[in-house]
């Protein structure tokens, strides 16, 4: 490369050298903000998704498991509350406050 000796010429050298690093921000920038609006749009459709199976269970008269047979699979978000909520529900029913036992032990004079 040959010398420059005009600072003019340098600082133009120097810019194009910065401009073509910047070209590359620029581009992840692009990119990252193609890829948010993508999971928003996810977002949104992962809910209108949802509300629409249960909008068909609620109101439409279908089972869950009907509308699996037909090949619509409840959403991946409604299983896991789903089974959550089982889980709870399962947790509740064991527990020993919902047992019904005749012989609790409380002590005298606290009754």
């Amino acid at each position: 490369m040959a010398k420059l000796t005009d600072p003019q010429q340098a600082e133009e050298a120097a810019q194009r050298l910065l401009n073509d690093r910047m070209d590359y921000v620029r581009r992840a920038i692009t990119a990252r903000g193609a890829l948010d609006d993508a999971r928003e749009a996810l977002k949104e459709a992962e809910k209108n998704d949802a509300q629409a199976f249960q909008a068909a269970v609620n109101n439409g008269g279908w089972s869950a498991d009907e509308l699996r047979k037909i090949g619509l699979t409840a959403p991946d978000k409604i299983q896991r509350v789903q089974r959550r909520r089982r889980a709870t529900k399962q947790t509740a029913d064991s527990s020993p406050s919902n047992q019904a036992s005749g012989d609790v032990n409380v002590p005298e004079g606290d009754s």
